[in-house]
């Protein structure tokens, strides 16, 4: 009985997941939301590992972060900044992974810092870009 409802529970996700997979493909600004909801959970968790000084939890999420920043639904915009401010966060995601490796907290709470600070920046220049094409 408990085998048949797991099995029930797994077959429906991954129906869920195969049409939420689809709906990425039909629609690039569902990706990027899904894409961007997943940064903001391994963020999170970054910060729940940075918290409680859980260096396999830091290496894990920056893992997954540098992984996602790689997506094609990661490329928002085909510029040289935007390129830029990519690479950045990438960077910072191996340094802390790396720091993690290491067990140096403070290194991976600086790397958390200076990831955080490229994705406001990023952010910040895809919404000045997308004001401008708006005002053209």
């Amino acid at each position: 009985m408990v085998r048949s409802r797991i099995a029930g529970l797994l077959a429906v996700g991954f129906v869920v997941g195969g049409f939420a997979a689809v709906g990425q493909a039909d629609d690039p600004q569902r990706g990027r939301d899904i894409i961007m909801q997943q940064k903001l959970g391994h963020a999170q968790k970054l910060l729940e590992g940075l918290a409680i000084k859980d260096f396999a939890i830091i290496e894990k999420h920056a893992d997954e972060l540098g992984i996602l920043s790689k997506r094609a639904e990661w490329l928002v915009l085909k510029t040289p900044e935007y390129t830029r401010h990519s690479d950045d966060f990438r960077r910072h995601c191996e340094t802390m992974s790396r720091m993690a490796k290491e067990k140096n907290l403070d290194g991976c709470a600086l790397a958390y810092v200076q990831m955080t600070m490229s994705c406001v920046n990023c952010h910040k220049y895809v919404r000045e870009v997308r004001i401008a094409q708006a005002t053209r």
